[in-house]
């Protein structure tokens, strides 16, 4: 009796990045399709007329080094600067609840760092997170605003971390909120 193989799914990270233009998105998850691999996650974003992309591309093994070592006609094709990386498996870690963190500002350099550095200190990890600069209504002042999801260690004594966020909020004049993100 024959043994069936089963269906052995991968990851590989694409990120490509270059001069925008319309259809990058369309020949590149056309470049990922036609090798047989399928687009689970993805961002993109176009900045100063850059475009930028991240995606995570699952398939079989050997559908993915196709990706792999098609990527030079691809940025053949596209003009855009392409690298990839097979994706590790994730690390178990210790038991963590969801939250989404959103801060708003006048905008002024520092806010990520620092914001970033009080997280790290109380092992948080960010899973995720957005960062957009725009005009006030009526004033035009630049607002700088923030929304990241953030993974909190369950052990964490949660009411430390928010005093340090309201202290640093109170510091640098943001207005910052921490929720509980739906699970």
């Amino acid at each position: 009796m024959e043994e069936k193989t089963s269906f052995s799914k991968e990851n590989l990270i694409l990120t490509a990045v270059g001069p925008d233009r319309v259809g990058l998105v369309e020949t590149i998850s056309e470049f990922v399709f036609t090798h047989g691999c399928n687009i689970e996650d993805s961002k993109m974003a176009v900045f100063c007329g850059e475009f930028a992309l991240i995606l995570l591309v699952s398939g079989e093994s050997q559908a993915l080094q196709g990706v792999a070592q098609g990527c030079r006609e691809l940025e053949a094709q596209t003009g855009l600067s392409i690298s990839v990386k097979i994706a590790a498996p994730r690390k178990p870690v210790g038991a963590s609840l969801p939250y989404t963190l959103s801060a708003s500002c006048m905008d002024h350099p520092g806010v990520v760092y620092r914001l970033s550095g009080i997280l790290s200190h109380f092992g948080i990890n960010i899973e995720s997170m957005e960062t957009k600069t725009y005009a006030a209504p009526i004033t035009g002042t630049p607002i700088f605003r923030l929304e990241a999801q953030i993974s909190v260690p369950a052990k964490l004594q949660l009411h430390a971390l928010r005093d340090r966020l309201e202290a640093f909020a109170r510091e640098e004049n943001i207005e910052l909120s921490l929720v509980a993100a739906a699970q």
